[in-house]
């Protein structure tokens, strides 16, 4: 299935259920924040994800305030 389609097929769902619709960057963020939380290098993450900038920085930036937020306050309850 090609990008344009599985987007399309996505929006027909969201909006379906009354969502609003997405466009195909929301999958470049969650998969450098996938591939984040498995641990791969970022710089790995730059090159596979094909980042033309350093924007996923700002992504790595987010991911890790939100892991250390969770996961921090698990860690204190364990």
């Amino acid at each position: 299935m090609v990008k344009s389609k599985a987007i399309h097929h996505i929006n027909v769902i969201l909006k379906s259920w009354g969502w609003g619709t997405i466009f195909g960057h929301l999958f470049r963020i969650g998969g450098a924040c996938f591939y984040l939380s498995q641990k791969i290098d970022p710089e790995i993450i730059h090159i596979a994800g094909c980042w033309c900038s350093l924007a996923y920085e700002v992504y790595i930036c987010a991911f890790e305030q939100v892991a250390t937020c969770h996961f921090g306050g698990l860690l204190a309850h364990s």
